[in-house]
C-alpha cells in the first residue's frame, strides 16, 4: 500500500492538508483486516520431529485378506482332503524321510580291514604274509586264491604277452606264429596268455584251497566335524552286532549270490558300502547300513608283481608272478544331522504357503468346473466383485485439479484487484 500512496502523492503533487488520524485508521482497517485473515488461514509449518506432523494411524495401518465362505459339502471335502495330503507330505516326506528341518554335513569316514587265515596247495602252506599284498592297506584287503609264476626270465626277442603286436612286423622284430617278437622278459607273462585257465609255457600254477574259512576283521567309523565333535564306531550301540566283525570270506561272498568255487580261478572285486545316516545333536550311537556287491561283472581281479635278481653266474633275471584273488574295497560315508530351529520355521512356512494350493485349486473347480451351472454363477457373485470402468479416472482427476488450480488463482487476482482498488479510494481521499 506505501509505494502505492507513494506514487500517487509524486504524481500528483498535491498540497498538504491535515488528516485527521480517526478517520485514517478506519478507512486502512478493512484492508489490514484482509491480510490478517490470509496469514491465519495458512497452516502453521511444523518440524519433522513433531509427532502432530504424521498421519499415524495410516502408517500403522495393516492389509488383511477378506474371506467368503462356502458352504458347499463337495467342495469342502474336496478342500480338506487337499489340506490333510499337503500337511501328511509335510510331515512324513520333509521331515520325517527328508529331514530338511535339520543342517546337513557329510562325514569323514575311516575303515579297515583285518585278514587271518590258512591256505593250501598241495603241500604247501600259505599264511597271511603269502595270502594278502599288501599287507596293510587302508580301506580294503586283497586274498590270493591262484597264483602263476615264471622264474628266472631273461632278456631275449619273443611274444610281449601284454600287448601282442599281429604281423606285419616292423623294424627289427620278427613274425612269429602270427605275432611279432620283440625284446624283452622271456617267456613273456601277459594278460593275454594268462586269460584262459591253462597255464603258459614255462610257467608254473598254484590254486590256494581252504580259504572259505578265513576271516575278514572289518571295523569303521565315522564323524561329522562341521556339526558336531561325536565319533561313531560300528558295533557301539548297545544291543547291535557288527556283520562285518569276524566274517568268513565264504560268508562274505555268498552276500554277493558268489561262491568260492567261481572265484577260486580269477578271482573277485567285491564292494563293500558302510553308508551312515546319524542325528549328532540327540544320539551317541550310530550304525551304519551295509551294502556288499560284486563288481567285476565275473571278469576277476588280478595283481601283476615282479622281482628282479641275479642268479648264480651273476647275470639279471626276473621273478614274474600274476596273482588271482578276492580284492575287497570297503568304502565309509554318510549323512549328519543336526536339529535347527530356523530351517523348522521355514519348512513350516513352506508348509502354509502350500495350503494355499488348495485354495486355488478349490477356486478353479469351483469358478470353472463345477456342474450346477446355477450353483457355478452364484458362486462366482460371491468371489468376484466388479467394479466400474475407471480407466480415465487419472484424467478426470487431473482435469479437477486445474479446475482447481485455476479458481484459486482467479480468487488471489480478484482479492489483489480488490485491494488495489481501496488503496486507490484511500489515496484519493488523502488528496485535497
Amino acid at each position: 500500500i506505501l509505494p502505492i500512496l507513494f506514487s500517487i502523492f509524486h504524481a500528483r503533487q498535491p498540497t498538504p492538508r491535515a488528516v485527521d488520524p480517526a478517520m485514517a485508521a478506519a478507512e486502512m482497517h478493512p484492508l489490514v483486516e484482509d491480510e490478517d485473515e490470509e496469514v491465519q488461514n495458512q497452516p502453521a509449518k511444523r518440524k519433522w520431529w513433531d509427532p502432530a506432523t504424521y498421519d499415524w494411524g495410516k502408517l500403522l495401518s495393516y492389509r488383511t485378506t477378506k474371506v467368503v465362505r462356502i458352504r458347499d459339502s463337495q467342495l469342502g471335502t474336496i478342500y480338506w482332503c487337499m489340506v490333510t495330503s499337503i500337511i501328511m507330505y509335510s510331515i512324513i516326506f520333509v521331515f520325517n524321510m527328508e529331514g530338511r528341518h535339520t543342517e546337513q554335513a557329510t562325514g569323514t569316514g575311516t575303515a579297515s580291514a583285518k585278514f587271518r587265515g590258512k591256505g593250501f596247495s598241495g603241500d604247501k602252506v600259505y599264511d597271511t604274509a603269502d595270502l594278502r599284498f599288501p599287507v596293510v592297506e587302508p580301506s580294503g584287503a586283497f586274498i590270493m586264491t591262484r597264483r602263476i609264476m615264471v622264474k628266472s626270465q631273461r632278456l631275449g626277442n619273443c611274444v610281449d604277452w601284454d600287448s601282442p603286436v599281429k604281423c606285419p612286423c616292423k623294424g627289427n622284430s620278427t613274425c612269429r606264429n602270427g605275432f611279432c617278437q620283440r625284446r624283452g622278459w622271456c617267456p613273456s607273462l601277459g594278460d593275454y596268455n594268462t586269460k584262459s585257465l591253462d597255464v603258459p609255457d614255462g610257467a608254473d600254477q598254484e590254486v590256494i584251497l581252504g580259504l572259505e574259512d578265513s576271516v575278514l576283521n572289518i571295523a569303521s567309523s565315522i564323524s561329522f566335524p562341521s556339526i558336531g565333535n561325536t565319533l561313531f564306531v560300528t558295533g557301539d550301540t548297545p544291543d547291535s552286532t557288527n556283520l562285518l566283525k569276524d566274517i568268513r570270506l565264504g560268508d562274505l561272498l555268498a552276500l554277493t549270490s558268489t561262491s568260492m568255487e567261481e572265484v577260486q580261478k580269477r578271482g573277485a572285486l567285491i564292494s563293500i558300502a558302510l553308508l551312515w545316516r546319524c542325528d549328532v545333536a540327540y544320539s551317541r550311537y550310530c550304525e551304519p547300513n551295509t551294502l556288499v556287491k560284486r563288481l567285476d561283472n565275473g571278469q576277476g581281479f588280478v595283481q601283476k608283481r615282479a622281482k628282479i635278481r641275479r642268479d648264480e653266474n651273476g647275470e639279471e633275471v626276473r621273478d614274474a608272478t600274476y596273482d588271482f584273488g578276492v580284492r575287497v574295497l570297503v568304502d565309509c560315508s554318510g549323512v549328519g544331522r543336526r536339529v535347527s530351529m530356523p530351517l523348522i520355521v521355514v519348512q513350516i512356512g513352506s508348509c502354509i504357503s502350500l495350503l494355499r494350493v488348495a485354495m486355488f485349486f478349490t477356486d478353479f473347480l469351483m469358478l470353472v468346473l463345477y456342474p450346477i451351472t446355477d450353483r457355478r454363477l452364484a458362486y462366482k457373485q460371491c468371489k468376484i466383485t466388479e467394479t466400474q470402468d475407471y480407466s480415465d479416472l487419472q484424467e478426470r482427476l487431473n482435469l479437477i485439479k486445474d479446475q482447481g488450480e485455476r479458481e484459486v488463482r482467479s480468487a488471489k487476482q480478484g482479492k489483489n484487484r480488490q485491494s488495489q482498488q481501496r488503496g486507490r479510494s484511500y489515496g484519493s481521499r488523502l488528496v485535497p
